[in-house]
């Protein structure tokens, strides 16, 4: 019943996303932080992976979360789905993934085309500027129009094929060159006049939106260009203080989402490197970059980053990024130290707790799991009490256990049941793996799944929860933010309501050996009598990215 009124309410909503042209004169101004960029993304390319997105260009095809498919902006390929014209709603549960057209309406293969041709230029046949035009300039499928997000992604990337295209002769010779401000134009009043900022969550789609706008205000001058920027400054420095904890990490409590952060911050240190601006802000930014940098490179393993929270595989600088390898985000870490060279420097003050003396475990029911060897050399401890992550790891071994907070302020959107789990790597080999995301809203069955407590590493309780409808799939509706009593180098006790049942999980580190117990006297626990060291980690499926299933 609920979603038919959903479906009947969005029938008769008017189209919000809308916008009032402006009778603006944007004039592009090729930035100074062109040359250093392409120079250190130069560093990291993977010249094949250009030259395939090229090809693939030119047959009109790119790849959308692993799956090579038709330069189309209506399709849903995975579910084979076509889009009607002019869509309102943000969702179409169990039926389709709207978030599909959204991913190739974001244009940013383009940087990697572009990017291939300035590298290559003598070589390189000349692009076929006319399709280049007509999938820029395209307006007619207006699913491309109905995520302001969405539309501030492809303004980076469309601002990015500018300044490569600025490079490149023949290109700024050709009638291309001039029509490309005309869809940069576009897009930037289309997201300054539906910015997605009121709601129960103002998250990482209004961040991404601002960085996108002083990224515009950067490349352009215009009549109102002092205005734009002062009044999206403020806006930058408001979120900064609402969507990053004390501890710097990001309040969405989802590791992939907090590398789609850092891109959006180095969107804006490029932007105010242009602007030739050194404030408080700027400041704040380097931190914010520092910080979540070397917190990312610590749940780092061959590579990849795992994946607590959710993970949509969402891009910003894109010419580095591999569709077959979408948890390999070391070219992000690289980026990073290598624009801001200081960041490597940073030092990460560990906090220990112990609130835990009171605490008399005899008189709880409890369970032991199958122990974990580790660590047979020293380590260190890190914590991230806001993020909610516990980590302990040295060159070859790694664990860690999350408790705290849900995330987005407890609404916990982009969350999972994943208090008290646990993640272990060891000598090249999972132990236990965070299960990845799946999909979001055309099977919410398999959502609901890949956030559950049975798919991660967490206690094993018989709990019958709530049944859960297509509208809570952004929400953590029955478990408690998690709460530490005990964290050092050798300990962790913490607890954390299942579905109103208190269980806590207590850990600890000696002699290479990781020993792990729950407690509760509300529910029965079962133990781990092994844990996914012959499934790489796995325990029930795993999601390689977004939509990306072994």
């Amino acid at each position: 019943m609920k979603l038919l009124i959903y479906n009947f309410l969005f029938w008769f909503k008017p189209n919000k996303n809308n916008y009032i042209k402006s009778d603006e004169t944007y004039i592009y101004s090729h930035p100074n932080y062109f040359s250093d960029l392409v120079s250190v993304v130069s560093k990291n390319l993977k010249i094949e992976e250009l030259l395939n997105t090229f090809r693939d260009f030119n047959l009109k095809q790119t790849q959308v979360f692993g799956k090579k498919v038709d330069i189309r902006f209506n399709i849903d390929f995975f579910n084979n789905f076509k889009f009607g014209n002019n869509v309102k709603k943000p969702a179409f549960f169990n039926k389709a993934d709207v978030k599909v057209p959204y991913e190739i309406g974001r244009l940013q293969f383009l940087q990697k085309v572009l990017l291939h041709v300035y590298k290559d230029v003598e070589k390189t046949p000349e692009l076929n500027l006319n399709y280049l035009d007509e999938i820029i300039s395209n307006e007619d499928n207006k699913i491309i129009f109905n995520s302001p997000m969405d539309v501030a992604i492809r303004l980076i990337s469309l601002i990015l094929v500018k300044n490569i295209c600025s490079e490149i002769p023949y290109i700024k010779k050709s009638f291309l060159y001039p029509k490309l401000d005309s869809s940069i134009s576009r897009d930037f009043e289309y997201v300054k006049q539906n910015y997605e900022k009121n709601g129960n969550v103002v998250g990482n789609h209004y961040f991404v939106e601002l960085a996108a706008v002083l990224f515009f205000i950067a490349n352009y001058e215009y009549k109102n260009k002092d205005l734009d920027y002062t009044s999206t400054i403020n806006e930058i420095s408001k979120e900064i203080d609402l969507q990053f904890n004390s501890d710097f990490t990001n309040f969405e409590a989802s590791t992939h989402y907090t590398a789609l952060m850092l891109e959006a911050l180095l969107i804006i240190y490029l932007s105010l490197q242009n602007l030739k601006i050194e404030n408080d802000l700027n400041n704040k930014i380097l931190k914010l970059l520092t910080v979540n940098n070397h917190f990312l490179k610590l749940l780092t393993n061959k590579g990849e980053l795992s994946q607590i929270g959710d993970n949509d595989s969402g891009r910003l600088l894109y010419f580095l990024y591999d569709e077959q390898k979408p948890l390999n985000l070391e070219w992000l870490n690289k980026l990073i130290e290598e624009l801001i060279p200081e960041s490597k420097n940073y030092n990460h003050l560990v906090e220990n707790i112990d609130r835990s003396e009171n605490i008399d475990f005899s008189n709880l029911k409890s369970v032991s799991h199958k122990k974990i060897k580790a660590f047979q050399d020293d380590y260190k401890h890190y914590s991230f009490p806001n993020f909610g992550l516990f980590i302990w790891r040295n060159s070859n071994d790694y664990f860690s256990i999350r408790c705290g907070d849900i995330g987005q302020n407890g609404v916990g959107g982009h969350a999972h049941y994943d208090q008290l789990s646990i993640e272990c790597f060891s000598s090249g080999k999972w132990i236990a793996r965070d299960p990845g995301t799946g999909t979001y809203t055309d099977d919410i069955n398999k959502r609901n799944k890949f956030r559950s407590l049975k798919y991660h590493w967490g206690p094993i309780v018989n709990l019958e929860f709530p049944k859960e409808t297509a509208f809570d799939c952004f929400k953590l509706n029955n478990v408690s933010s998690g709460k530490v009593l005990k964290f050092d180098k050798f300990n962790f006790i913490g607890y954390a309501y299942f579905n109103e049942k208190k269980i806590y999980r207590k850990v600890s580190l000696s002699d290479g050996v990781i020993s792990i117990q729950d407690f509760s006297n509300d529910v029965e626990l079962d133990e781990y009598a092994s844990w996914g060291e012959e499934k790489n980690g796995i325990k029930v499926e795993f999601s390689e990215g977004y939509k990306r299933f072994i």
